[in-house]
């Protein structure tokens, strides 16, 4: 890699970058089929092991089991709600 290369690297234009991702993505989850975002899902879940093979761990498992327990709760908050 060249010095002009990491200078136009950092460069960059980073914020903007990140709002077309985010567009592409808003625009690439409304045309998407069920299985294809189970697909992507997935092949992220997979990055993530390649990455960090012993994830989740046993701390981030109880972390993800809390934020389930909370929207569970808050779902059945709203059901009891929209039945009055």
């Amino acid at each position: 890699m060249e010095a002009r290369d990491v200078r136009a690297l950092v460069r960059r234009d980073w914020a903007r970058l990140s709002e077309d991702k985010a567009r592409f993505w808003a625009a690439r989850k409304r045309t998407m089929s069920p299985a294809e975002a189970l697909e992507l899902g997935d092949a992220l879940r997979r990055h993530a092991l390649l990455l960090k093979p012993d994830w989740p761990d046993p701390t981030e498992r109880a972390a993800e089991l809390a934020v389930h327990r909370r929207i569970a709760e808050a779902l059945r908050a709203c059901r009891a709600i929209g039945s009055r």
